[in-house]
Parts: structure tokens; C-alpha cells; sequence
């Protein structure tokens, strides 16, 4: 018998006949079968859901009808739409499809064949580079054929360069950081290879929420915003949300998925139409705690953004593919119906050194191209037209100025560069081409329909090229740091006691023919990672007159000088521009403080005075950034700011949430970006209206002390003196007990019957509640850190809460001092006239009345008691007057209290009394003197 190894036959036992399926090719079979036809009806149920997810009000092109598409509902604001993504997927050697095989698989896929144009639904691509006109009626036209009315808000999201050299980068040890290890740069191949990308290649991510010219700022893809249950998406404190996945992100914001994005908040044309303004934040900064080493190097781009290159205009397409054979281009010309639509005839570039570059091109980092629309009455479609493509200029060289800082580098491969505040904010231009009556047509208002819906939209196309890490590696030009660049490097190195942070080279300057090479074309703006369709709204408008104001409505002699002030009792200064002190603030009427420690929700009543105290004191106009639907959807500050003309304050929608709110301490530093963007735009949009401006918060008193009584006074005689920017030391100040009462909340504060905290009273304003500071005047030098500023906009040029960041007098380069027939030093510090802080007692001082909330005033009745010893936890968080503002050692209240707190005199008997009556003649609120 034969018998199989393992195995034996038992001949006694009767042989089983074999069914049909114990066969194994037949078992294989079956199953294949029952695969196929799971997978057949996935199929079905999947292109069932595709055909009824595309949405009617929004065209798609027949490409994308064919790829996977990403969609879903949003968390975003309550009441906003959700924004819709449509993903492209990577295919290289495959960038055409004919127009029958596009037709064949829309009917296999049981839906209708799609538009073959743009993502708009346009019948194709005009270019009118010059003479062009506007005509509002034709434009009108062509906005009514599109089913939104305007062109949706587009991200085109590119991968990350493929250009840096495995193994050499190193984040370095964490302790040893303190001592100097900032970790070890990655190196990158030279020349840097020419990007290869093309149209189905990118990502894209439609913001259909941006439907118009209206509160522009707040509809840009900032964040996600909150959802439905109030709680914020991104949590932005403790590390809690360190890995995510970044194309989920971008359905709200796309630069964590291209880093090479900017971030931007907000964007507006300049006054007379030949530039568009765009204010940025660097994301890098967001989150640099031991945890986010991918994200911190994933958007290191966001740095690259603040660096300029140099760009060459090429001939035209022929001489791009002769030096760049190797990139993508179009199959057919856009004059072909082929369903593709690229523009012909634009621009084409190559990375350059300074000496190579064009003028417009020497300092740049976007190409913008700007277009509007047309109807075509044959086709009945709406057609783009290109009016024109331009690169992008800087306010400011941030590479200069960071050398001038005597900084070693723009960032660190460990990521925490917060401190370096003027690489926060990112602030750059696009020209508006000088075609025709496109500039008229912007800085009219023309362009924007009546019913805020623009006709005139830019693109932001980056040039990518991987951050620069060593100071010696900047781009700078002799006119900037003189011939003997390479001996001011020594004597950096020489004065700080220390080689540079990265530095390895003898040879100093930016290379550009080594790194770029001199064939590094860059790719079509249809195959690069970009922003599209980013409207172009209004200029800002310029301040509203002010309400005439008869004299028998006055009654208070000092009040009718007051108001008399508000007109503009002008002098010469007054009239160079409308406004003399102007004010910008960051505000939400409920928020929580710096590391989610405590909710406050006073600032509705704060906002109020403090914006009449400060209109009182003499500041012309006050620009509230309303950053309450940031935290909140259940109200906003609308209401708080009725009683107030139009001519003394302007409300900004802006629901920006800020990225991280952890403390400056925390291992995970905090950055606050709403904030810091918001006084950026603050100061691109209405510096231009204003001779001295100020940004600082609703607990934030300015005093004007000695001989002055009015603000303005103060800092007319400043500008006599040479100052640009004044200072106010800032120290904390607590509440008066006498203006508190007992609170009881049910919790930690204890029960009706039994409180024990201590609350404001109804009666009593913020300003003389908080007029009791532990220490007594001038403030001591310590507090120059939190400092406040009133500074010159023509001067002060960046300006980050505390500091003056960049001015004019640290972008002077050595030609500009050369000139003027002095020496220049790398190494630029502000003179002391030019920035001063102000004499507290004969000048101005500043009350800072930052909320004690009852929670914090638990336990006074022991911890503000003579002999008490504080602790870091346990200290007495209430004031009590020292009578006359003259200490006595061991002196008590009748209750035992230590009197620990002085106060200003004036403010008690002079300003107090007059803001209860102003606030009474505006709201009823108070009466004078009670």
C-alpha cells in the first residue's frame, strides 16, 4: 500500500466518497466568488454615496469626479458651512486623461459627465496683461452665472521637498540645552533638485465658508473653530493634542499639511490700490514642547517664509524646459478642449543669487497672480481672466533684522524660539499690476459689489526652498553689511564669547549658484502648492468725522473741554493725520486665563468704562478686536459697544482661537497667535490714520500724572523730545476691600448664609476698585518686562505686546548710514530718546487691574491678617489703603487687616468722579460721586 509520510491507511475502515466541494480548487473558487461579489456590492454602495455627496451649489472639475474624494461635516463655528475637500490623488505618469475616456468612466460611475473647465465652472482662461477695465455691469454678469457668486477659497497642498540628506539632523539632548546644544541641522543636496510636481499631484481643500468681502478676516481657514457643544477642537493647553493627522486638519486650515502655506488672518488692499497686505502668523511657534519634534519639523517652511530668495525671469516656456526638462508640463495648449485649462504666455522663473536676480525679484517669496471674471453670452459661462502676475516685496528684511538683533539664527532644529517675538507675525506685500484701472478699480471699492461679493481675486504661489539655520548663511548684499561682511561675523563671535550656534564655514554669505545651481526652474503655477481665489476686499476705511456736539448739552465746565478735545483741538500734528492716539485691543466678553486656570467673564462691563476712561483721557478712536466667538457662540461684545458712535470706536470680528494658552513657563511655551495677529493688523490697517498709536488690554489704565491731564498732551511733548515709543511699567494691582463685598457661590466660595470670598461691588468702578498696588510709586525696574507702549506707527514698523520688535532705525543698512556720513554695527540698539519709559510721577503711570476673581480672594480673613507669613500658594490677594499712602510698621485695621496697598490720589478725587459722570450721561449707570 502506499503510504504518505506522517500518514497511514486503514484498509479495515470503509472508504468515504468525496463530495463535489471538498475539492480545494473548488473550495478556492467558491471563495474567490463570494470576495468578488462583496467587493462588487462595496462598489456600488460606495458610488451610490459619491453621486449623492457632491454637492449641487459647487462644480467639479472631470478629474476629480474620477478621484477619491474627502468630505464630511465639520465642527466647525455654529451656523458656518462646512468647508468641502477634494483630494487629488498622486499619479505621475499619468497627468491627461482624453476627453472620452473622462466620459466613459463619469457614465460607468452611473453620473452625469461634470463641467470640463475649472473648479467654477468657467468655459476657460483669458489673459489681458495690459490695458485692462474694469466694468462693474459685465462683472455683475459673470458673478450671477456662478452658483455661488464668487470663486471658492482654494488650497492646493504640496508634499514636503525631498531635497534634505537622511541621518544628519539631531534635535539634540534636553539637558543639555541649557548648556548650548540646540541640536545638529539636517544637510541638504546641492544643487537643490527641481520639483517635479504637477496638477494631480496636489491636494485640494475648498473654504466655502470665505462667501464674501464682509468681516473678511473672520472666514479665513484660521482653525477649525468651536463645535456644536462650545468646547474647542484643538484643545491649546498641556500637550493634550500632539499627534494628528494633518489632511484631517486641513479641512479647516491647510498648513500643517503645507507648511509652505502662510498662515493668514487677514489681507486688504493699501489705500491707494497698489498692494495687497497680507498679516501672517508662523505656526512653528505654536507648540515646541518635547512631544511636537514631527510638527516643529514638519513646518520648519513656516521659518523659510520669513527668508527672501532671488528669482530670474525666464525668456519663456522653451528656455524653462531646455534648463528643466524634467518638469511637468501641459499635454496640450489651453486653446484645445481638452477639458484642461492652463494659462499660456505667463511668466516663468528660476532661482537666482542677488547678483542674477531681477530688481523686483532680488528680495521675494510668493509670485501672485491676480484675475477677475468675464461673461461669455455665447456660452453663458463665466471665463477667468488674468490680469496680471507679480512678486511679492517685504515691509521689512526679518534676516536683517535678526542679525541686528545679534541673533545666531531664525530658528533651531529644538524649536524653542519663541523668545525671537519679531518672527511671530509674518507681514508681506503682493504688487498690484499697473494695468489699466485695476489699482483705481481696488482702492475705489469698485471691484467689491454691493453686496460684498469681490470680483477681483489674487493667488499665492510660495517659492520653496528649505530654510536657512546659520546666521553666516544669510542672504545679504554689501549694501546691507558693507564689504567686510565676514569680519563683523568674527566680531560677533568674538563679543559673545561664543562660535556661531551652526556655524562651520570660513566663507561667509548666502550661496546661491551652490545650493539653487542656475537651471532650478521653478514649476508652472497649475502644478505648485498654493493659495487660490483669495478675494481682494476694501481698503481700509479712513476715520468717520466726529458727531457735533452742541455746548448746552455739556453742563461740567471740564467735561465740555474734554469734548472740545474729542473734536480735535487740533495743533499742526493733528493735522498730518486725522487721528493723534489711537488704541487697539484684543477682547472677548468671557474667556479663560493663561493655562485654562480660571474663566473670567467680567470683561462686557470692563470693555465699557474702560473704553469711556480712555476716550476721556483723549484718545481719538479705539479698535476693538472682538475675539469673543473664539470661546464663546452665545454672544460677542455688539452689545457692549452700542453706546458708542461710530467715530470713537470700530469692532473687528475676530474668532480667531489662540494656538496654545499655556503659561510663558510652561514646558510647552504658550503662544498666544489671535493676539498677536490681531494687533499686526491692527497696525497695518489703521496706523496709516494715526500719529501714536497703543496696544494693551481692558485692564489696562494709562494716567496721566504731574502737569498733564489729557494723554494727547503727553505724548505731543514726547514727540517734541525725539521719542517714538513710551513705556509704562506694569505691576499687578488687587481690589480695594472697601469696594468688595462677601460672595458665595455654592462651591469653593461657600454657601448663601456662609461666603467666603470676596466680589466687586455693582456700585463701584473697575478703576477705583483696582486703584490699590502693593507697591509704592515710581515702579521698581523689574516690572520693565511686562511693559506697555504708546509708539509711532511711522517709526515703530512690527510691534509684539510688550516691545517695539522692528522700527526704521534697526532696518538702516550700512549704504543708508554710509550716506548719511556715519558708522554702521551689525549690532543695533534703540537710543534711550527714541524709546524711554515714562516718569510715573510727574508723566503718566499705568494701573494694571487685572481680575481677581472671588475664587482667588478664599481665606483672605486669615492671609491678609498682620503677621501672617506668605507662601507661593497662600498670600493675601485683597488690598487694604494705607492711610495717606504713608506705611506705619505694625499698624492694623479696627478688624486686624495689615494695611498693604497704596493708591493714586488723583484718580481717587480727580478721574474717578469724572468717568462715573460720563458713563452716567452715556448709560445711567452711575451718578457722580456714588
Amino acid at each position: 500500500m502506499n503510504v504518505k509520510s506522517g500518514h497511514t491507511i486503514n484498509p479495515f475502515k470503509p472508504t468515504k466518497r468525496k463530495s463535489f466541494f471538498s475539492s480545494k480548487l473548488i473550495k478556492c473558487l467558491l471563495f474567490g466568488t463570494l470576495v468578488y461579489f462583496v467587493w462588487f456590492i462595496s462598489v456600488v454602495i460606495k458610488i451610490a454615496k459619491t453621486d449623492t455627496s457632491i454637492s449641487p451649489s459647487i462644480d467639479v472639475d472631470d478629474r476629480a469626479a474620477l478621484r477619491r474624494k474627502i468630505s464630511g461635516t465639520s465642527t466647525s463655528r455654529v451656523g458656518e458651512e462646512s468647508n468641502k475637500i477634494k483630494r487629488t490623488e498622486k499619479d505621475p505618469t499619468k497627468s491627461h486623461k482624453s476627453k472620452d475616456k473622462r466620459e466613459r468612466n463619469a457614465k460607468r460611475m452611473n453620473a452625469a459627465p461634470l463641467p470640463q473647465n475649472n473648479q467654477q465652472g468657467s468655459s476657460g482662461i483669458r489673459l489681458q496683461l495690459s490695458d485692462f477695465q474694469f466694468d462693474k455691469s459685465k462683472v455683475e454678469q459673470a458673478v450671477e452665472a456662478l452658483p455661488r457668486r464668487m470663486k471658492t477659497l482654494t488650497a492646493f497642498v504640496e508634499d514636503a521637498l525631498n531635497d534634505e540628506i537622511p541621518g544628519a539632523r539631531d534635535r539634540g539632548e534636553r539637558e543639555n540645552r541649557k548648556k548650548g546644544d540646540h541640536g545638529t541641522p539636517p544637510k541638504f543636496t546641492e544643487p537643490m533638485p527641481v520639483r517635479t510636481t504637477n496638477p494631480e499631484s496636489l491636494r485640494m481643500f475648498e473654504y466655502p465658508k470665505t462667501d464674501s468681502c464682509h468681516e473678511l478676516a473672520s472666514k479665513l481657514p484660521v482653525d477649525a473653530g468651536l463645535s456644536v457643544e462650545g468646547k474647542p477642537v484643538l484643545l491649546n493647553t498641556q500637550n493634550r493634542r500632539y499627534d494628528y493627522d494633518v489632511y484631517e486638519d486641513a479641512k479647516f486650515c491647510p498648513v500643517d499639511a503645507d507648511a509652505f502655506l502662510p498662515w493668514i488672518h487677514d489681507m486688504f488692499p493699501s489705500s491707494n490700490g497698489e498692494f495687497i497686505h497680507f498679516v501672517a502668523q508662523n505656526k512653528r511657534r505654536c507648540n515646541t514642547g518635547e512631544r511636537f519634534e514631527k510638527a516643529l519639523e514638519r513646518l520648519e517652511p513656516q521659518v523659510a517664509l520669513f527668508q527672501a530668495v532671488g528669482v530670474k525671469k525666464l525668456k519663456d516656456d522653451e528656455e524653462a524646459k531646455s534648463l528643466a526638462p524634467e518638469m511637468w508640463v501641459p499635454a496640450v495648449k489651453d486653446n484645445e478642449d481638452d477639458g484642461e485649462k492652463y494659462a499660456e504666455g505667463m511668466p516663468r522663473y528660476r532661482l537666482a543669487s542677488a547678483e542674477e536676480a531681477d530688481d523686483e525679484g532680488e528680495f521675494t517669496r510668493f509670485i501672485c497672480r491676480f484675475h477677475t471674471l468675464e461673461y461669455d453670452a455665447t456660452s453663458k459661462k463665466t471665463n477667468d481672466v488674468i490680469v496680471g502676475e507679480t512678486l511679492s516685496v517685504f515691509p521689512m528684511n526679518y534676516e536683517y533684522v535678526n542679525l541686528r538683533k545679534r541673533k545666531d539664527g531664525m530658528l533651531t532644529i529644538e524649536g524653542k524660539d519663541n523668545g525671537l517675538f519679531w518672527l511671530s507675525n509674518l507681514r508681506f506685500d503682493c504688487p498690484v499690476p499697473d494695468n489699466g484701472n485695476l489699482r483705481g478699480a481696488i482702492a475705489s471699492g469698485e471691484s467689491v459689489l454691493d453686496d460684498g461679493t469681490p470680483s477681483i481675486y489674487v493667488d499665492l504661489v510660495p517659492i520653496r526652498t528649505h530654510p536657512r539655520y546659520a546666521y553666516e548663511d544669510a542672504y545679504y548684499t554689501k549694501d546691507m553689511v558693507g564689504p567686510n561682511w565676514a569680519s563683523y561675523i568674527n566680531r560677533f563671535s568674538n563679543t559673545s564669547k561664543r562660535s556661531p550656534v551652526y556655524g562651520t564655514k570660513k566663507e561667509f554669505g548666502f550661496e546661491a549658484d551652490k545650493i539653487f545651481g542656475k537651471e532650478h526652474v521653478l514649476p508652472r503655477v497649475e502644478a505648485s502648492g498654493r493659495w487660490t481665489n483669495l478675494p481682494i476686499c476694501t481698503v481700509p476705511p479712513p476715520p468717520p468725522p466726529a458727531p457735533v456736539v452742541e455746548a448746552n448739552e455739556v453742563e461740567d465746565h471740564e467735561i465740555k473741554a474734554q469734548v472740545a478735545s474729542l473734536e480735535g483741538d487740533a495743533s499742526s500734528q493733528d493735522k498730518e493725520k486725522p487721528y493723534t492716539l489711537t488704541a487697539c485691543v484684543w477682547a472677548s466678553a468671557t474667556f479663560h486665563t493663561r493655562g485654562g486656570d480660571r474663566k473670567v467673564d467680567d470683561t462686557m462691563d470692563r470693555t465699557r468704562e474702560w473704553i469711556e476712561y480712555h476716550l476721556m483721557m483723549g484718545f481719538d478712536h479705539i479698535y476693538i478686536y472682538d475675539n469673543t466667538h473664539a470661546n464663546s457662540n452665545s454672544t460677542d461684545l455688539i452689545e457692549t459697544l452700542s453706546p458708542f458712535s461710530n467715530s470713537e470706536v470700530t469692532r473687528i470680528e475676530w474668532p480667531h482661537i489662540v494656538c496654545n494658552n499655556n503659561i510663558p513657563a510652561h514646558e510647552n511655551t504658550g503662544e498666544r497667535s489671535s493676539q498677536y495677529a490681531a494687533e499686526s493688523s491692527c497696525r497695518q490697517r489703521y496706523g496709516q490714520y494715526t500719529e501714536w498709536m497703543s496696544h494693551f488690554d481692558t485692564d489696562e489704565y494709562f494716567i496721566p500724572m504731574g502737569k498733564y491731564d489729557n494723554l494727547k498732551d503727553v505724548v505731543r511733548d514726547a514727540h517734541k523730545e525725539g521719542t517714538n515709543t513710551l513705556s509704562f511699567r506694569s505691576t499687578r494691582a488687587y481690589p480695594n476691600f472697601n469696594h468688595m463685598e462677601k460672595f458665595s457661590n455654592g462651591g469653593e466660595c461657600g454657601k448663601e448664609g456662609d461666603p467666603r470670598c470676596l466680589a466687586k461691588k455693582e456700585s463701584a468702578t473697575f478703576l477705583e476698585t483696582y486703584n490699590c498696588d502693593f507697591l509704592p510709586p515710581p515702579k521698581p525696574d523689574w516690572s520693565d518686562r511686562a511693559k506697555k507702549q504708546i509708539y509711532r506707527p511711522d517709526y515703530v514698523l512690527s510691534h509684539f505686546v510688550h516691545y517695539s520688535t522692528i522700527t526704521k532705525g534697526i532696518l538702516e543698512t550700512y549704504a543708508d548710514m554710509q550716506a548719511k556720513g556715519k558708522g554702521w554695527d551689525y549690532w543695533y540698539r534703540e537710543s534711550k530718546e527714541s524709546e524711554r519709559f515714562t516718569d510715573d510721577i510727574n508723566e503718566a503711570v499705568m494701573i494694571h487691574s487685572k481680575t481677581t476673581v472671588p475664587g482667588n480672594t478664599k481665606g483672605y480673613g486669615k492671609t491678609c491678617k498682620l503677621g501672617f507669613v506668605p507662601t507661593w500658594k497662600d498670600k493675601c490677594r485683597v488690598g487694604f489703603p494705607i492711610p495717606g499712602n504713608q506705611k506705619i510698621e505694625n499698624a492694623t485695621t479696627a478688624d486686624g487687616y495689615e494695611p498693604n496697598c497704596y493708591t493714586n490720589e488723583r484718580v481717587t478725587d480727580k478721574y474717578v468722579p469724572k468717568l462715573r459722570e460720563l458713563m452716567h450721561k452715556r448709560t445711567g449707570k452711575f451718578s457722580h460721586g456714588k
